[in-house]
């Protein structure tokens, strides 16, 4: 029996539209469309961004790289007081001599050799490296991150293609993902951190598009292999690639002479696109650090400063910290204000401020309320469900209008069953068993990246920092998308476009409050230009 097409092997998952062929005319309309989605994504991120940072690290590291450095040299390094630095000797920790760091760390070991590290990974940097060989330090770090981030828009609307044939559907979910998400103000900023993610989540969704739009595992494991350089949480992904592949490396016995067996063919090519960027990372590692499987985490400086000892209680990471995380991806909430509640101005308080400690992301993004229930065919376990998180989500948001107002960056545990979670965790566990039972590869990869990846991130002793939304979250975002737009389908309804636009609103909200407020008077809503606010 013939063996499948990788084209007649995704359209076997549920809720994707066969591939058809499109006429010279068609193609012409489809590249304008992404050329304008494109510049339009761009023009609003560059317009609306800060426009610059003092966090250009990966600029920095492949200015250094193109001289002939692994490591950070004062020369080739600006804004080197900003850098989270990995400090190593060929020994290990050190501090070199004089340093004006030395006192905050108890016995501090000092060592001629020492030299400064990024612990940050290279994929980024590498991107940077043939602008930079033009521009040198002189690259705007933020205008490069916009540019990734806007390069995502057409790759996004590619992939809706796949679950919709109506434009407004297409679109709709585009500008969800590109305007409804924290990829906004992530790839607006541009810092280090930021930088990071937006590379990786171009990555990701481009191994998506391999995976679902135009099956190719050889380059949808090459794109996931560069989402790894970028972020190394992305790997966790991988779950998701392995499920909705299913239908192409498992051949079925009526393919296979009446047995169950694999297509070893595709599995090699996956192998053979992954493989470089994991030998890349630990040829990296050891260029630094004397071993493949050290990314500098475990020499970074925070981890033995006594100030920071009350962060990083069981070091920088623990299955332990996990109870921090809940608290911002479902629980925290804007402040909401009242007469009387002390600001940080004189002027009277705006009555709504995000907080800088992060918010829900079901709160920056509510279309994501929908994912829970994609996939879930019995209507009754619907209802039940829809109740139980609309009371949930009515019960934080009037415990957070009752609160005074506070803006600190609380790290606390909240009990990972507490019972305002308890209906998330039981319709992701519904919405898991759905997609088992009715063998939903989709949804079931879907899950199967989501799942990995938020464990593993909440392994991490911190939360984000000042941030807008939930940052870390981002690195699942496009799964939580694939799930909304397999929920929307063809069958677009004005409750989706409610979501939707207020999706919008909500992060052009805050936006607006981080880069365009003023810093000292968040809580009057004062205007000032772009660059003041966070750069």
């Amino acid at each position: 029996m013939p063996k499948k097409t990788q084209t007649e092997t995704a359209a076997t998952l549920p809720g994707l539209r066969a591939r058809t062929g499109l006429s010279a005319d068609e193609r012409g309309r489809v590249i304008t469309i992404c050329i304008a989605l494109f510049a339009f994504t761009l023009l609003v991120y560059w317009t609306l961004g800060p426009q610059n940072t003092v966090y250009p690290h990966q600029v920095n590291q492949a200015n250094n790289l193109i001289h002939g450095h692994v490591d950070l040299l004062p020369q080739y390094t600006i804004f080197p007081e900003n850098v989270e630095r990995s400090l190593y000797d060929g020994e290990g920790f050190c501090y070199p001599p004089g340093d004006p760091q030395i006192s905050t760390v108890p016995n501090a070991r000092i060592s001629a050799g020492c030299k400064t590290y990024l612990m940050y990974s290279p994929g980024p940097a590498f991107l940077a490296v043939p602008a930079v060989a033009v521009w040198g330090n002189s690259l705007n770090q933020t205008l490069l991150s916009v540019l990734f981030g806007a390069a995502t828009a057409p790759i996004v609307f590619l992939i809706a293609a796949r679950f919709s044939s109506k434009a407004l559907t297409r679109f709709l979910l585009t500008v969800l993902m590109m305007f409804g998400t924290v990829l906004w103000y992530v790839a607006s900023n541009g810092g280090v951190w930021y930088f990071a993610h937006t590379t990786a989540t171009f990555f990701i969704f481009a191994a998506i598009y391999f995976t679902l739009a135009k099956p190719q595992p050889l380059f949808a494991a090459a794109m996931l292999g560069a989402a790894f350089l970028c972020r190394p949480t992305m790997i966790a992904s991988g779950l998701f690639f392995v499920i909705a592949f299913i239908p192409l490396w498992l051949r079925k016995p009526e393919e296979n002479g009446g047995r169950w067996g694999l297509n070893f063919s595709p599995i090699a090519r996956f192998a053979a696109g992954l493989a470089p960027f994991l030998a890349i990372e630990g040829v990296f590692n050891y260029l630094r650090f004397d071993t493949p499987f050290e990314t500098g985490y475990g020499y970074t400086e925070q981890a033995f400063q006594d100030f920071q000892k009350p962060l990083y209680t069981h070091g920088l990471f623990d299955i332990r910290y996990m109870p921090k995380h809940p608290r911002i991806l479902l629980e925290a909430m804007p402040v909401f204000t009242k007469p009387g509640d002390p600001c940080d101005t004189s002027a009277s308080c705006a009555p709504v401020i995000p907080s800088q400690n992060g918010l829900a992301i079901w709160v920056t993004t509510p279309a994501f309320l929908m994912t829970v229930f994609t996939g879930v065919t019995d209507r009754r376990i619907v209802r039940i469900g829809l109740a139980l998180i609309a009371a949930a989500c009515v019960y934080l948001l009037v415990r957070a209008m009752s609160n005074v107002v506070t803006d600190e960056w609380v790290t606390a545990d909240v009990p990972p069953f507490a019972f305002e979670l308890l209906p998330f965790w039981g319709m992701i566990g519904v919405a898991v068993f759905f997609s088992i039972r009715n063998r939903d590869l989709l949804v079931a990869a879907c899950w199967g990246a989501i799942i990995p990846l938020a464990l593993a991130i909440s392994y991490f002793a911190a939360t984000g920092w000042a941030q807008w939304g939930y940052r870390y979250g981002l690195d699942f975002t496009p799964f939580l998308w694939l799930l909304v737009a397999r929920h929307i389908s063809d069958n677009l309804k004005a409750w989706h476009v409610a979501l939707i636009v207020a999706a919008v609103a909500v992060n052009l909200f805050g936006i607006l409050c981080f880069y365009h407020f003023d810093a000292s008077n968040l809580g009057g809503w004062t205007w000032v230009a772009p660059g003041e606010r966070f750069g």
